[in-house]
């Protein structure tokens, strides 16, 4: 049971990182290590690494174990809906999905995380210019300081209103 045990947290370990050690190279499945690498979408020229790392150790990586591992995980990683969920992850996408579906659910999430990012962003300027507005005295130098952070502050508040109004369009035909 041990054995199996860790045999399971060796493997996932070896997906998790990029470089191989000598031992992780002698012990590799190449098959498993790359199905785990395609079930994540990983960036397919990881082989690469794995080979350079086990040669420096003297040991040869089996790239076309990896390949086919590779393409098998890929049938899981590549579904429409896991497009969707890895664009609005922010994960990278390294074009690894033969599925037209996949890459339009993929831009579709990958839009509404970067809408996500720039309502956060704007939030914290929203947040940055409020805390300098309470710091100004009633000078007419602050005045002018003031007035201008309250315009910045009132084009933040109506493009985060915009970035958060649904852009649905539903067409009826009959």
């Amino acid at each position: 049971m041990n054995r199996i045990l860790t045999y399971a947290a060796f493997t996932m370990f070896l997906s998790a990182c990029t470089t191989m050690s000598p031992d992780e190279c002698r012990v590799a499945n190449w098959q498993q290590i790359g199905y785990r690498d395609g079930q994540n979408g990983s960036d397919p020229s990881i082989i690469q690494r794995y080979s350079k790392d086990c040669a420096d150790a003297g040991v040869a990586a089996d790239s076309d174990l990896w390949r086919k591992g590779f393409k098998q995980g890929t049938v899981l990683y590549c579904s429409p809906d896991n497009g969707y969920r890895v664009g609005k992850q922010g994960r990278e996408y390294y074009g690894v999905c033969e599925s037209e579906q996949f890459l339009s659910n993929y831009q579709l999430g990958r839009q509404e995380y970067l809408v996500q990012q720039r309502i956060a962003e704007i939030d914290r300027q929203i947040d940055d210019i409020d805390r300098q507005l309470s710091s100004f005295k009633e000078s007419d130098q602050d005045k002018q300081k003031r007035n201008v952070l309250q315009s910045k502050r009132r084009d933040l508040v109506r493009e985060r209103s915009l970035l958060l109004s649904p852009s649905y369009n539903i067409n009826f035909s009959f």
